[in-house]
């Protein structure tokens, strides 16, 4: 019994972990995005907004990156306990 909850505690660490750096990157995500657009306004810099459109694509792909990482890392945390 003690081992299963040494288990569910280390599942709930990691898994926390991982969801706060995917809220981050969402949120990094939304700002680059934004700021982008704000960018190609009349008058502001299109290429800064080209810049950031591009890393705001480039952090999309982390998405998957980061929950695959996660489903890794949890697999092989609990297969050693």
């Amino acid at each position: 019994m003690a081992l299963k909850k040494d288990k569910d505690k280390i599942r709930r660490s990691i898994e926390r972990n991982y969801k706060v750096l995917g809220l981050i990157n969402d949120f990094m995500i939304g700002m680059e995005f934004l700021i982008g657009s704000i960018e190609f306004l009349p008058g502001h810099l299109t290429t800064i907004g080209v810049y950031l459109f591009i890393l705001g694509s480039f952090q999309i792909l982390l998405v998957p990156t980061i929950r695959i990482s996660r489903d890794i890392h949890l697999k092989l945390k609990l297969k050693n306990q």
